[in-house]
């Protein structure tokens, strides 16, 4: 959003490089926004922590999937046996050598297995999606910085065209006064003006700063070169009802509850084994060697298909499945207060993108006017027919002005990747790839 200016000066500096205030030196490449903000991913700790809880679950689930397979148990034993039996000489003390080899494969333990790797599925896939959502959050957080950083150079800027506008009247009132035309009372009030410009010259540039740090918050370091205002192409919804649909449906916050609702259930479906038997394959084979005072090699093979069923657990079992109704019941009204806060959010983001955007056309016809009123005035001040008052006045009017068209384009620009970050599609619509935490599963229908 651009609004031509007659005052050659201002404009220079709305459109000039970032100012070398000893903070950083720019070099002949610019920063673009999409990089930026997929390197702050890249490199957040908060991102990469995520990262690493969905390989730890990633394990988890391969560790669950490991009960498809048998479990082979090799075990050996040496020592000294010494057997004495009453009323008999045939007492002995033998060394006794144990070993063995058992295979045992489930075949039903009540359908545990699969519900536990839905389980383990379900967790991974909401790993994916908080991922997602830290993806998303980390992206606007480095938006905002990028944006309200350009937002603080240019007020920055503002400020000392100001100053040195003020300067330059100080001098004409000073030059006036010394010829005699003016009076002292008009050289102290432009310099009380000019002193109020140096302050808020001060005061934009700690704003600046602030920025600054902010900035390398985000990303980890500070900019190293020019930053380019970014451009927004993007057709969004033509109402806060579509918007609110795609968020409900896309936004991985929401998804990711999904996915906790299906590993609660999962959870709740696995509890219920304790309900049957348990039926398993056991092949053993064993090499003895001198086996209860019995000299000689002793071997034995079983193949076995055993059965073991639990009648009472001193009602453990009971509770142990309740429990994972009330965990599959609470996961539910987590995922209810996600999707309240993400319809929130986003309408907070929709009215502010709307309401900024009908403030700035009356900014900017305040601007034009203003503009026009302090041509104006200039021109009957050397004229003597307009006083001090109302061409400083009009000054800091015009100046006022221009910080708010600022702060509103810089307002207006945040509130539409809001809208984006509220829908879940940030990181999509700025190219972004996350895909390897990716998830095939439609969980929405939990």
């Amino acid at each position: 959003m651009k609004v031509q200016f007659c005052h050659s000066k201002l404009l220079l500096a709305l459109s000039s490089a970032f100012i070398l205030n000893t903070t950083f030196v720019t070099t002949s490449q610019a920063m673009e926004l999409a990089p930026t903000v997929e390197d702050a991913i890249m490199h957040s700790p908060e991102f990469r922590e995520q990262i690493k809880v969905h390989q730890g679950v990633n394990a988890d689930l391969k560790g669950a999937e490991g009960s498809w397979y048998p479990v082979i148990d090799l075990g050996a034993g040496i020592g000294l046996e010494e057997i004495e039996r009453e009323n008999s000489a045939l007492n002995s003390s033998l060394t006794r050598t144990e070993t063995n080899i058992r295979l045992t494969e489930n075949l039903f333990e009540g359908f545990g297995t699969e519900n536990e790797i839905a389980r383990q599925q379900a967790r991974l896939d909401a790993a994916a999606y908080t991922s997602q959502s830290k993806a998303n959050k980390i992206a606007l957080d480095m938006v905002s910085a990028y944006i309200i950083l350009q937002k603080e150079q240019e007020l920055q800027q503002l400020s000392m065209e100001n100053k040195l506008t003020h300067e330059r009247i100080l001098d004409q009132i000073t030059q006036r006064s010394d010829a005699g035309i003016g009076n002292q009372v008009e050289v102290d009030q432009a310099k009380a003006r000019l002193a109020l410009a140096n302050s808020n010259l001060a005061a934009a540039k700690n704003n600046y700063s602030d920025a600054l740090t902010s900035f390398h918050r985000v990303l980890g370091r500070l900019p190293d070169n020019e930053l380019i205002k970014p451009t927004l192409d993007y057709n969004f919804p033509a109402t806060l009802e579509e918007a609110t649909n795609i968020a409900l449906l896309q936004h991985p916050t929401l998804r990711s509850a999904n996915a906790d609702i299906a590993e609660a259930r999962a959870q709740h479906d696995a509890a219920a084994r304790f309900y049957y038997p348990r039926v398993d394959l056991e092949i053993a084979q064993t090499f003895d060697d001198n086996i209860s005072g019995i000299r000689g090699k002793n071997q034995n093979f079983q193949a076995m298909l055993r059965m073991r069923y639990n009648l009472y657990n001193g009602g453990k079992d009971t509770a142990n499945r309740d429990r994972t109704a009330s965990a599959v019941q609470q996961s539910a009204e987590i995922r209810n207060n996600t999707r309240r806060q993400t319809i929130e959010n986003l309408r907070y983001a929709w009215d502010a993108r709307k309401m900024i955007g009908v403030q700035l056309e009356y900014v900017k016809q305040q601007i034009k006017l203003t503009h026009e009123t302090l041509v104006g005035y200039r021109k009957q001040f050397s004229l003597g027919r307009r006083s001090l008052l109302d061409l400083l006045n009009t000054e800091d009017e015009y100046i006022s002005a221009l910080r708010k068209l600022v702060e509103s384009e810089s307002e207006h620009s945040i509130a539409e990747y809001r809208i984006l970050n509220g829908m879940g599609n940030l990181i999509e619509v700025l190219n972004i790839n996350v895909s390897y935490v990716s998830v095939d599963v439609d969980y929405s229908n939990q």
